[in-house]
């Protein structure tokens, strides 16, 4: 978010000089990046807690679980995180600009929508977590049919 900001502000700011294009170029590039593995590993991360809350592994195996059924599925994690982050992004940013958290009702609306937004990530994430450990499982299951057909040939 930080690193957001400052692309913005640095981009208001910018005289047009072929230096300053090249770093906002290139900064620009390096925030996308970090953005990628940030979502990517968010996806992981609240897949771990949904296992941790399911299937009662914790900790490290929960995350190692996790990364194993997100194999193959890193595209799909990562636009359901960009949509939350965008979700929240999108929550944040005009109430900072319009000045909203001096009033009383504003607050409560923006808390609403983020506690709605909370509940719909958590569930999107359960869908996901059984979606992935259903692929994984097929995957697995017609990875040893066909080696028990090899065998039987």
């Amino acid at each position: 978010l930080l690193g957001l900001i400052w692309l913005v502000t640095y981009y208001f700011i910018l005289e047009n000089s072929i230096i300053e294009v090249f770093f906002a170029g290139f900064y620009g590039a390096v925030f996308l990046v970090l953005l990628e593995k940030y979502l990517e590993w968010s996806a992981m991360w609240n897949m771990s807690i949904v296992i941790s809350v399911w299937e009662g592994i914790y900790g490290g195996e929960a995350f190692a679980l996790s990364a194993y059924f997100n194999k193959g599925s890193e595209g799909r994690g990562l636009l359901l995180m960009l949509v939350f982050f965008v979700w929240a992004l999108g929550l944040r940013l005009p109430c900072l600009y319009f000045g909203c958290y001096e009033g009383g009702r504003e607050i409560v609306a923006q808390i609403s929508l983020f506690c709605l937004g909370n509940v719909l990530k958590w569930v999107v994430c359960m869908v996901y977590f059984y979606d992935c450990k259903k692929r994984t499982l097929e995957k697995k299951f017609g990875e040893e049919v066909e080696r028990d057909v090899e065998l039987a040939a």
